[in-house]
């Protein structure tokens, strides 16, 4: 059986980075892709809705795709597993609730539980080295889960305190977090730090690289 799936959220490169993480899947079919746009074109068996670039909120973007009939099942694809949003999310209707350091095949076998109507809970384990299956945070970074939390939350703008709230953790130990990422990632600032993000390779790598 094909699965329909509709891959959405507010950047084209993440978009486009998660139709190519399913196009190796046989029984997966993107059959739409919508960049800043949450209106379904096409019925999909799962709506898949990737929440980066989303600092606040995102209940009301929710609430309007569970709403729609041609989404049969929605699947959220994040990092952040905060338990209030994580109990909103399925309180609202999400079927699939999905950690990004899931590796590729495991993402597939969330959705396809979705797909069949159940409701899926994928969480990461506690100190769990990040292999986000788009590839955007390979497992060669080192990034630890905290650190990779962090980094998705700079990577969307948020300020060291609005991460340190998001984590309930201290402005200090944000600012400690944040080091070790420039570190790992050989980078200096914010702006390239979130650069490696939407490129998906650290600077260090790509020195070696050349």
């Amino acid at each position: 059986m094909t699965i329909r799936i509709a891959i959405l959220n507010d950047f084209d490169v993440v978009v486009a980075g998660l139709s190519a993480m399913l196009e190796p899947f046989d029984d997966f079919e993107v059959v739409d892709m919508k960049v800043g746009d949450l209106e379904l074109g096409v019925e999909a068996d799962v709506a898949l809705y990737d929440t980066y670039g989303r600092s606040s909120s995102c209940n009301a973007a929710l609430q309007q795709l569970v709403s729609q009939p041609g989404a049969h099942n929605v699947a959220v694809f994040t990092f952040n597993f905060d338990p209030n949003m994580v109990q909103y999310a399925l309180a609202a209707g999400v079927r699939g609730y999905v950690w990004k350091g899931l590796r590729r095949t495991e993402v597939a076998e969330a959705l396809r539980q979705v797909a069949a109507g159940e409701i899926v809970v994928a969480a990461p384990e506690p100190d769990a080295t990040v292999a986000v299956a788009n590839g955007a945070m390979p497992r060669e970074w080192g990034l630890t889960t905290r650190e990779a939390e962090v980094l998705t939350l700079l990577a969307e703008g948020a300020s060291n305190a609005q991460i340190a709230s998001s984590l309930f953790v201290s402005v200090e130990t944000v600012r400690s977090h944040v080091k070790q990422v420039y570190r790992k990632l050989g980078v200096h600032t914010r702006s390239q730090a979130t650069s490696l993000v939407l490129r998906g390779a650290p600077a260090a790598t790509t020195a070696a690289g050349r």
